[in-house]
């Protein structure tokens, strides 16, 4: 088949601008097939004649960009193949990548061994059954990728039978058409109404027996389960293949082995040859327009499907956030006991600290908020997102004699919202890595909450160490700098964050909306992957997180990695007001880009 290939040589360099889409390549190759060596090549003679084709010696999948993604495509055209919404712009593309993914899974079976067992029509046979094997193999591990297959399907078809159709006997001719038609209606990928014209000629020309004889071999063989293994199932079935074909082929007058330059099949295509290829590119089309409903309505429910789930999840986690809430700022100050941390002393702010406030409500004042919300146009022109099943639906619609405006181009366009009501949640680490900190993570605490005070914003603050405590309750203002100890073995950060947001629910919410953090970060493994976890949903959330450790920033490496600002060697915050102030505004104004 044309897509399949067992070479050493690569067709050519991969291009450096297709470099990232052939990484994507090999990795979803590598996760439909269950591998993890396959490598993407892309490149304009790749595929070998087909959208693409797998190379089991060199364990790559090749891809035809203009033959599977669409003539004058570029690389800033297509995008993320991994995301959802770009695997439905280009559905041939995607059902071909799924086609060779599942050869790199299932046909583990020794090629160069196959062809020298066997003659070259058993050879032949037994690469032209693997076609609907391994897409049957595939649907049952990946069912989604059927009205991707289908999709390709006939693209597949219509690239096989151009690169052997050639001379070749009539007679073979309509075996190679049962193998891949006829098996793809038995294996469900292709419906049978709509192949109906293929179904038909060659049933006409091998006749009603000797089909269902073939189809016999076809079942048999999709349901070898051996992957690895050809002989004998597979061998033995490929040889039945040929003999019947054999007997309808002596029936016709013809041999299965007639090659160009015998005198066989020379001359003028016959009837029936012209016969199929018409049929094939009505039934392409037939197959295209059928196929794009499918895959519509399949990505519909799977946004349905995604919707559903992402409320079921923010409903549960809201919910366990707000219990949360509600038991910790139910506790007074100081905990229930669990946490040996105590009040050290409370004191009036100082001139430098009232001024250091002021600074940072400046700077919070001129932060710009982008708002999440994203609207998405549709229209005939660039700049956006090429939608090629518009242009596809365009095209079967104007061959049906109905022509309307096609709008191709999706783009999104963001609202922007200027000084917006400000959310601020204060976390404060009072484990005993934090003792020689206290002073100045006090004095951030106040600052912080009269600064938001000032811009008239909302804030509430929690002290985390053996348990969660609260010092500052949404609504309510600190008057005093409290510093407290820290003597605590162990940092409750994952309750001590789900308060502050069920409190001000910061990840649902609107406006702006700022975590700040007061940490060294050293947390005992499990926490220290909450932290991250937190912080990069914080970031998806269009929320700000600013992270003041008060040493070099050491320990903070992994939350800066998932997002936060880590705004280290601040030692004395009413000192570096002026810096803080900087951060926590350009926060805010860049996480929403």
């Amino acid at each position: 088949m044309a897509h399949i290939k067992n070479s050493n040589e690569r067709a050519e360099a991969t291009a450096p601008e297709w470099l990232p889409l052939g990484r994507q390549i090999g990795e979803l190759a590598n996760k439909w097939s269950g591998r993890y060596d396959l490598v993407g090549y892309v490149g304009e003679n790749a595929g070998h004649g087909a959208p693409a084709c797998y190379n089991p010696a060199l364990a790559e999948i090749e891809v035809d960009v203009a033959r599977a993604f669409g003539a004058g495509i570029k690389p800033e055209m297509i995008g993320d193949l991994s995301e959802r919404a770009t695997q439905y712009e280009f559905p041939k593309a995607i059902g071909a990548l799924y086609h060779e993914a599942f050869h790199a899974c299932f046909s583990e079976w020794n090629m160069p061994k196959a062809s020298s067992d066997l003659n070259n029509q058993e050879y032949d046979a037994l690469v032209l059954l693997e076609e609907s094997r391994i897409e049957a193999q595939g649907l049952l591990a990946k069912p989604r990728a059927k009205s991707f297959l289908r999709a390709s399907a006939m693209e597949l078809v219509v690239a096989d039978s151009a690169e052997t159709f050639g001379q070749m006997p009539d007679t073979k001719k309509a075996g190679m058409l049962v193998g891949l038609i006829h098996s793809r209606v038995e294996a469900g990928i292709l419906d049978a109404e709509e192949v109906a014209e293929v179904l038909d000629l060659t049933e006409s020309f091998l006749g009603a027996d000797t089909i269902t004889k073939l189809l016999e071999v076809a079942d048999k063989f999709r349901a070898h389960e051996d992957h690895a293994n050809a002989d004998p199932v597979l061998y033995d079935l490929a040889r039945e293949w040929v003999r019947i074909l054999q007997e309808k082929a002596e029936e016709n007058g013809e041999s299965l082995d007639a090659q160009p330059g015998d005198g066989e099949g020379e001359g003028e295509p016959s009837e029936f040859s012209e016969a199929v290829q018409d049929a094939l590119e009505e039934v392409a089309r037939a197959v295209q327009v059928s196929a794009q409903g499918d895959l519509d309505d399949q990505e519909q429910k799977e946004d349905w499907q995604e919707q559903v789930e992402e409320k079921a999840s923010k409903a549960k986690e809201n919910q366990i956030n707000a219990d949360t809430a509600k038991k910790v700022f139910a506790r007074g100050s100081g905990g229930t006991g669990k946490s040996s941390t105590r009040l050290r002393e409370r004191r009036l702010p100082t001139s430098k600290e009232r001024q250091a406030s002021v600074t940072i409500a400046k700077w919070l004042e001129r932060a710009k908020y982008r708002d999440r919300d994203v609207t998405e146009i549709d229209s005939e022109t660039p700049p956006g997102r090429l939608r090629t099943r518009a242009v596809v639906q365009a095209k079967a619609m104007e061959e049906r004699g109905v022509r309307e405006r096609v709008a191709p181009f999706r783009k999104k366009v963001r609202k922007m919202t200027d000084d917006p009501t400000l959310s601020v949640g204060v976390m404060v680490d009072i484990s005993g890595s934090m003792m020689g900190a206290m002073e100045p993570m006090a004095t951030t605490a106040w600052v912080m909450s009269e600064a938001v005070r000032r811009v008239q914003g909302r804030t509430a603050m929690v002290y985390y160490g053996n348990e969660v405590f609260p010092t500052l309750k949404p609504g309510q203002h600190l008057d005093q700098v409290n510093v407290w100890e820290a003597t605590d073995g162990w940092e409750a950060f994952d309750e001590a964050f789900r308060a502050l947001d069920g409190s001000l629910n910061l990840l649902n919410g609107t406006g702006a909306r700022l975590l700040v953090v007061t940490s060294d970060g050293a947390y005992r493994s499990k926490e220290e992957e909450r932290s991250r976890y937190w912080v990069k949903r914080c970031v998806e959330a269009g929320v700000a997180v600013l992270w003041l450790p008060f040493d070099h920033g050491g320990y903070a490496r992994g939350v800066e990695r998932a997002g936060a600002r880590v705004l280290a060697g601040v030692l004395d915050p009413a000192d570096s007001a002026l810096e803080i102030g900087k951060e926590a505004s350009r926060v805010l104004t860049s996480v929403g880009r």
